[in-house]
């Protein structure tokens, strides 16, 4: 019988450990979020984007909410659309160039945000029980840290 060769293991860094687990705890808060906005009949996507245009002191230019959500155009796109399928945002024409498109919240993308405001609480709630707020502030510190080390980086 023929077996797989199993990749020999070798010792984790704890730098490695950093990494792995960041993304997976991005993992898990992103499917947490989605099982409480299914239950308000959306998806976490959806719940940000509206959540983001209700910020928005008018319209957001689409290209702007891509680097927002560090998505590729085409996955924006397929958000966009559902929402807009459902009623909750429209695309408008941009004021300076006719080949871009500016995104702006309906009435109906307003009362369903408002229906589900407590979604990013909830997550955070879930994802920090048990954790001093001592720790949170430290924890905050090194992935800001983190993060401009990343910014800083040569390509």
């Amino acid at each position: 019988m023929n077996t797989p060769a199993i990749l020999p293991s070798e010792p984790e860094s704890t730098r490695h450990a950093v990494l792995r687990d960041v993304r997976r705890v991005t993992r898990l808060a992103q499917a947490h979020g989605d099982r409480i906005a299914r239950r308000h009949g959306m998806t976490i996507g959806q719940w940000e984007l509206l959540r983001r245009l209700r910020c928005c002191s008018g319209p957001a230019d689409q290209r702007e909410l891509c680097c927002a959500f560090g998505v590729t155009p085409p996955t924006l796109t397929a958000l966009i659309d559902s929402a807009e399928e459902r009623g909750w945002i429209r695309r408008i024409p941009h004021p300076d160039d006719r080949r871009r498109r500016r995104i702006e919240l309906t009435d109906a993308g307003a009362e369903a945000i408002a229906a589900l405001p407590h979604l990013g609480r909830e997550v955070d709630a879930a994802m920090t029980e048990g954790v001093s707020e001592r720790a949170l502030a430290r924890m905050a510190a090194l992935l800001r840290r983190a993060a401009e080390n990343l910014r800083g980086a040569a390509p």
